[in-house]
């Protein structure tokens, strides 16, 4: 019995294999997200190798990795830069009114609030969608726009697991760092594994599964 729980089938072995995956993965993630401007192409490559963990067709994780990191790379730079001049300028705002609140009416704060929610909804999908379809960096935006404000509950869900480390990080360092050990090695494959299960159920209702096609071959269906 004890031989059979470390053969190569056994499930014992197959839930050590893919928690080895996990971490690689996440590895690879925060590796190819140092310099910052290349964050987006590295997290359609994540999604890349969640959506299909999460259909079962997933081979070699490196290199399934790396292959989508190249080929959404120009666009996915092009959404980076977007999403990072919102982000900070969103920032700069934020702190603005929260040093001197009395100065602002309401009505700009709760405008900079909702945009702000907007923002994050959307970028919460862009480089999901990125991952799974081909299409424009106009129409990517409009797509993840649309879909994020059509499934609330779901956004919601995918903005706490994508931004949670951000979040902490800007705003309670301390137990960011407590956590540390959990971001590097497990938090950003695991959510987008999560997420992935949420973006398939909302793809699916877009259109149908992509066909097999040829290995090095960009088979991923054209989105409206």
């Amino acid at each position: 019995m004890a031989k059979s729980l470390f053969r190569a089938e056994s499930p014992v072995m197959r839930a050590v294999g893919r928690v080895g995956d996990l971490v690689l993965l996440n590895l690879l993630f925060l590796l190819c997200s140092i310099p910052v401007v290349t964050i987006g192409a590295s997290a359609a490559a994540l999604y890349t190798s969640a959506l299909k963990i999460v259909r079962h067709e997933d081979g070699k994780i490196t290199k399934m990795f790396f292959s989508a990191f190249s080929q959404n790379f120009r666009q996915c730079l092009v959404l980076t830069l977007i999403f990072l001049a919102l982000f900070a300028g969103l920032y700069a705002d934020i702190r603005v009114i929260q040093a001197n609140p009395d100065a602002f009416p309401f009505v700009l704060r709760a405008c900079t609030n909702v945009f702000a929610v907007v923002v994050l909804f959307t970028a919460s999908y862009v480089f999901a969608l990125q991952a799974k379809f081909v299409n424009t960096v106009w129409k990517t935006l409009k797509n993840a726009f649309v879909l994020s404000m059509a499934h609330p509950f779901t956004s919601i869900a995918v903005c706490i697991l994508t931004f949670f480390p951000l979040g902490l990080l800007i705003f309670a360092t301390y137990y960011f760092l407590l956590g540390s050990i959990v971001f590097f090695l497990f938090w950003f494959s695991c959510s987008a594994i999560v997420c992935a299960y949420l973006f398939e159920r909302i793809f699916r209702k877009i259109l149908p599964p992509a066909e097999a096609g040829k290995e090095g071959e960009d088979t991923r269906p054209d989105a409206q």
